[in-house]
């Protein structure tokens, strides 16, 4: 991997606290890919355990909404990290990821990282302690909009009620039985 490509990831988040030298180690592990524009770096519902750094190009994130279309919930550019979430957590990816142009990724598989782990690397310790708190905020940012959401279901909920309960009121002045002002509820003058 060349010193241009090494020095821009060394200002990725997950390498964050690493030095050059554990950055080039790290990265001695993953493998350079390209692709061209319109591929598929990976699908939903893709079985493979690997992290991608995005060094040249951009990368769109689409998740495949069920009974609607495919919705782009990112555009990633130089120096985006993807495919996090599989690679830490053994599920199958759940967004496809595909070149708007085309792109190189540097990808690291997970069954090397294990490696680097299992000989006390300190970069790969570290790399996992980043990931950790990117993922534990993400979480969090994800919970606050949930809870944004949800407050306003909440208000959309109360104002149909009270538009509900304002023509439970009636409108009518007359009553056609007679006798004055009537509401849909049966109260009268």
């Amino acid at each position: 991997m060349n010193e241009d490509i090494l020095q821009n990831l060394q200002k990725v988040n997950l390498f964050r606290g690493l030095s050059a030298e554990e950055v080039r180690s790290m990265m001695s592990h993953a493998e350079l890919r390209t692709y061209g524009s319109s591929a598929s770096v990976f699908e939903t519902g893709a079985d493979e355990r690997a992290i991608y750094f995005l060094v040249e190009g951009t990368v769109e994130i689409a998740l495949e909404v069920p009974f609607s279309t495919e919705v782009i919930l990112d555009e990633l550019n130089v120096g985006s990290v993807f495919g996090e979430s599989s690679f830490f957590h053994s599920q199958p990816h759940s967004v496809t990821a595909r070149a708007v142009s085309e792109v190189t990724v540097a990808r690291l598989e997970r069954a090397d990282y294990d490696r680097l782990l299992e000989s006390n690397n300190l970069a790969a310790c570290r790399m996992g302690a980043n990931a950790a708190e990117i993922l534990a905020a993400k979480l969090q940012h994800t919970d606050h909009w949930i809870a944004d959401l949800l407050q306003a279901e909440e208000a959309h909920r109360t104002r149909e009620r009270w538009h509900q309960f304002r023509q439970s009121l009636g409108h009518a002045f007359d009553n056609p039985e007679g006798g004055g002002f009537s509401t849909h509820a049966g109260w009268r003058e």
